[in-house]
């Protein structure tokens, strides 16, 4: 009997793709039996402690149970927040968010945030490592021998756990549950990539769990700006003229948006510091009022806010939110507790030499009256800022005297972003904030993500590129301020305490003072100057770019340059 051609390459991918599958069983085999030796010879205590689910599994060792009267972390779709270490069997580190880990590898940068890692855990696991998320999303069950030596020490009685806020445990994974290979990157990297089908060693320490990101977004900007200034939202009015909050929320006072700029609710009059951007936009916020040139206390804000407003009971103070401040990383510039307010002093010095050496900043107040000199829409504007987390961190500036301060050089010139609101091009919190501004005005804005990087935040990286016949002081993590990242939240648009939700539509707050318009939401182009000379030399350059944590509040510090006649 003679087999067509057809069938025979049937056969023969059948065969070709049966042997593909053996080979990969086999290595798999070959690799659990080798990460089984090394437990068997380097820690039989957890032999017994073997985490299987459908042929994926790994070693479990719990350092901490955590809050035992905390929800597990699998009850509901979360968002997580915690620290983690990677290593490989021979113990070099992978990847790490130890600032003092970092610098014994060689691999701290001054622009690298290192606070714990922040991720959706759900019903998937696309955004995690899959071996972390088995640990945090299914019920352990410990062995009898591991239960009877560690149980009472960790207050365990039973084989059946879960991980929680607080928990601390490491995982002795093969490579199937880790991904095709492994690195840190954005100034996390350890010593090594690790090696396809290599296992991985990692250890977890859950320090926040947040089953809404954006409501918490909003009650941390909220809080912020409660504690350090005040806050006043601005609302709408109905037919009759009566606001459509009438009573304050949560302490915040609600009024009508002013009209003149006598209303002793105008922003540059406020009692508060902090004023809505519009009356249409929840959690933005700007002080009109911001001044560092005047008084330091100015850049000092009270970054410790939340053991003030406490949103989520914790009894593990050491894990409370590591991310809010002050930052401390234990190395220079953000060595201590009193970093953040030291680098402050400097920087607002180092300001006032630089801007208003000649004569002395005016305030707001002292600008003109009638608000001639206002931005609006249509201005085109030259702005120097610098960008912040909530911790007071700061991952940008085109400045090159607070370059120095934070980093101890200046790698790249900066020069001053080139904007016009009517063009677009950067971050919608400008869009919102800058017509109000006046030319030769200071001011400060604190933002949610859905107005800055979006949801999902932006990824750090490190690379190198060699380029000859160019000396480029080029930073790419300059150009944050240049893009901006589709809206992308799990939860989609949401409107915290009845203030309206996040709209693309440009509200009335500036109708009344320019006419208004509608927004354009779509960011076309992409900013990317290089600043450098040309020479002969072939140059090497690596870069570092911060790392924009998802659904991520930020403070923007900015001055924007007087009008040219």
């Amino acid at each position: 009997m003679k087999l067509n051609k057809n069938l025979w390459v049937a056969l023969a991918l059948l065969l070709s793709a049966s042997c593909a599958k053996e080979v990969a069983n086999d290595y798999d085999a070959f690799e659990d039996l080798s990460l089984k030796a090394w437990i068997a010879q380097n820690r039989p205590d957890l032999k017994d402690n073997y985490q299987s689910w459908e042929g994926r599994g790994y070693y479990l060792d719990i350092h901490d149970a955590g809050d035992m009267e905390a929800e597990p972390l699998n009850d509901t779709i979360r968002w997580v927040r915690f620290d983690f270490s990677g290593r490989d069997l021979q113990g070099n580190i992978i990847t790490t968010r130890n600032a003092r880990e970092a610098e014994l590898l060689g691999s701290f940068t001054k622009n690298t945030h290192y606070v714990p890692y922040y991720m959706y855990c759900g019903d998937s696991y696309y955004t995690l490592m899959e071996g972390t998320w088995l640990a945090m999303q299914k019920e352990q069950t410990l062995g009898d021998d591991y239960l009877a030596k560690k149980g009472a020490e960790l207050g365990l009685d039973s084989k059946a756990y879960k991980l929680r806020i607080g928990s601390k445990v490491t995982l002795y994974m093969p490579s199937r549950v880790v991904g095709n290979g492994f690195s840190g990157d954005g100034g996390y990297e350890g010593q090594y990539s690790l090696e396809t089908g290599k296992p991985f060693i990692v250890t977890i320490t859950v320090t926040d769990t947040i089953k809404n990101p954006l409501q918490r977004e909003a009650l941390d900007v909220d809080a912020f700006c409660k504690v350090n200034g005040g806050l006043t939202i601005y609302t709408k009015t109905d037919e009759e003229g009566n606001n459509e909050i009438t009573t304050e929320v949560e302490g915040v006072e609600a009024v009508a948006i002013p009209t003149t700029m006598e209303d002793e609710h105008h922003p540059h009059l406020s009692a508060s510091r902090w004023v809505s951007a519009c009356d249409s936009v929840a959690q933005l916020y700007i002080n009109h009022r911001f001044d560092p040139t005047n008084s330091p206390e100015d850049m000092v804000y009270d970054l410790d806010f939340n053991q003030k407003v406490t949103t989520v009971e914790n009894k593990y103070p050491n894990y409370r939110n590591i991310k809010y401040g002050p930052y401390v990383a234990g190395m220079e510039p953000y060595k201590s507790e009193g970093s953040v307010s030291e680098i402050n002093r400097k920087i607002a010095a180092a300001l006032k030499e630089r801007f208003h050496s000649e004569e002395p900043y005016a305030g707001v107040e002292k600008l003109t009256a009638d608000g001639a000199d206002s931005v609006g829409l249509q201005g085109n504007v030259k702005i120097w800022y610098i960008g912040r987390f909530i911790d007071g961190f700061i991952f940008d500036t085109n400045i090159d005297e607070v370059k120095e301060i934070i980093y101890g050089e200046v790698a790249s010139s900066g020069t001053a972003l080139d904007y016009c609101p009517e063009d677009g091009g950067l971050i919608e919190a400008f869009y919102y904030t800058i017509p109000s501004m006046r030319y030769g005005q200071w001011g400060a804005l604190i933002t949610t993500s859905t107005f800055a990087y979006g949801a999902s935040g932006q990824n750090g990286s490190t690379s190198s590129t060699t380029s000859g016949g160019y000396s480029s002081d080029y930073y790419d993590y300059l150009n944050y301020m240049n893009y901006m990242n589709y809206y992308n939240s799990y939860y989609g648009g949401y409107g915290y305490g009845g203030y309206g939700g996040y709209g693309g539509y440009y509200g009335n707050y500036y109708d009344s003072y320019y006419g208004g318009g509608y927004y354009d939401p779509y960011y076309s182009g992409y900013y990317g100057n290089y600043y450098g000379t040309t020479d002969s030399e072939t140059t090497t350059v690596t870069t570092t770019s911060t790392e924009i944590p998802s659904y991520c509040p930020l403070i923007f510090e900015f001055y924007i340059e007087p009008k040219e006649d």
